[in-house]
């Protein structure tokens, strides 16, 4: 494989991608009439960076995923970063894509997965469409077109599983989901596997008309790699709102931050890192918005002194109501009566998803254990 590559938006050719002299150069076509990235407008001179850009970091694979990609071409050829967007690029999550475009033809029934007893269907999964998988993340998660029978078009789903070191992180997600979205938070589509072994999301990044918009996640916008996406804060994601949102979404959108913020505490999930914050747009930051709230588990289950993913105020902690109150006021703008009805809100939320929890009717006695575990995680009170 060489070291150039060409790079697509939405199936149009919009520039070509290099590693020459140690570095990455990304030049845009002359004909070019959209941005890759919110943070590389169209110019004429090349972007040139030592590290691989944020906008092309973004999607690529990690964890299980990785390696299971890296294992079997390792052999053939060196998986630099450049390699493994010409393997998996054609196939990449979103409207960025690299080398070729083209269209898969393989597609699942939604039921099929939910419903499957196959104890490997999983790695079956993986076997077959590891390459075509174009999603970041550590967690093992595939990238499938799926019919969903209940609207009777082909939609994309991500459909997600875990490693051993992690157990029932698909019902933890699930669950803490649905307290996200007891919070009237927006949420993308989700389902849990018969099975309780996969959760599965249906993207929210394709448009009406099957386009893809465009999504940058905070990594990208505050112009940092993917291994430093712990390394920000809430006030950096919330100035970036400021100055990207649309305005008419821009006071929604940090009310929604805000809120991630105290569910986040709430459900002690201490994974929340600029990779699970994004930004949805069509052509540029004109019509902009907050994308919906993803990727949310408890940690505390599994770590048990976990703290934040991202600071606040002086550091990473579970904070106390002060910090929160004046992150609210003077980051987001809020005022005292928006501040405590989103208190309200996020703590009828928790119980509400407690109740839930309760109403479950699994024989599984390790799974039942796990959820009693699972509520004493999450606190009704800041």
């Amino acid at each position: 494989m060489n070291d150039k590559l060409k790079v697509y938006i939405n199936k149009t050719h919009n520039g070509n991608l290099a590693f020459e002299e140690d570095k990455y150069v990304f030049n845009y076509l002359e004909k070019s009439n959209d941005i890759v990235s919110l943070t590389m407008p169209i110019r004429a001179s090349s972007w040139d960076s030592k590290k691989l850009h944020p906008i092309f970091q973004m999607n690529l694979p990690e964890g299980a995923l990785k390696d299971a990609i890296k294992n079997h071409f390792s052999k053939i050829e060196t998986m630099t970063d450049i390699n493994f967007l010409k393997l998996i690029g054609p196939y990449m999550l979103g409207r960025v894509k690299f080398e070729k475009i083209v269209d898969a033809n393989e597609k699942l029934e939604l039921d099929d997965i939910l419903t499957s007893q196959k104890q490997n269907l999983f790695n079956e999964l993986m076997d077959r469409f590891a390459i075509k998988s174009g999603v970041s993340g550590v967690q093992p998660k595939l990238l499938l077109k799926a019919h969903n029978k209940t609207t009777m078009k082909f939609e994309h789903y991500i459909v997600k599983s875990w490693e051993d070191s992690y157990p029932n992180l698909a019902i933890n997600e699930y669950f803490c989901m649905r307290a996200i979205q007891n919070a009237n938070l927006p949420t993308p589509e989700f389902y849990l596997s018969d099975d309780l072994k996969m959760f599965i999301m249906k993207r929210f990044d394709i448009d009406e008309d099957n386009s893809y918009l465009g999504f940058e996640d905070m990594c990208v916008l505050t112009a940092r790699g993917t291994e430093q996406k712990y390394d920000g804060s809430y006030e950096e994601i919330a100035r970036v709102i400021k100055d990207i949102i649309s305005p008419q979404k821009r006071k929604e959108s940090l009310k929604i931050l805000f809120k991630a913020l105290i569910m986040n505490h709430l459900l002690k999930n201490g994974d929340g890192h600029l990779k699970n914050y994004g930004i949805l747009y069509k052509n540029d930051f004109q019509n902009s918005s907050l994308a919906p709230i993803y990727d949310v588990i408890t940690t505390t289950i599994y770590i048990k002194k976990d703290i934040p993913a991202l600071r606040l105020g002086d550091g990473k902690l579970w904070w106390k109501e002060k910090t929160y109150n004046t992150f609210a006021k003077q980051s987001c703008g809020l005022s005292n009566k928006e501040y405590e009805t989103i208190l309200d809100e996020c703590k009828n939320a928790i119980l509400k998803t407690k109740e839930e929890i309760d109403n479950y009717k699994g024989e599984d006695k390790e799974v039942l254990s796990f959820l009693e575990n699972l509520k004493e995680n999450w606190c009704n009170e800041i």
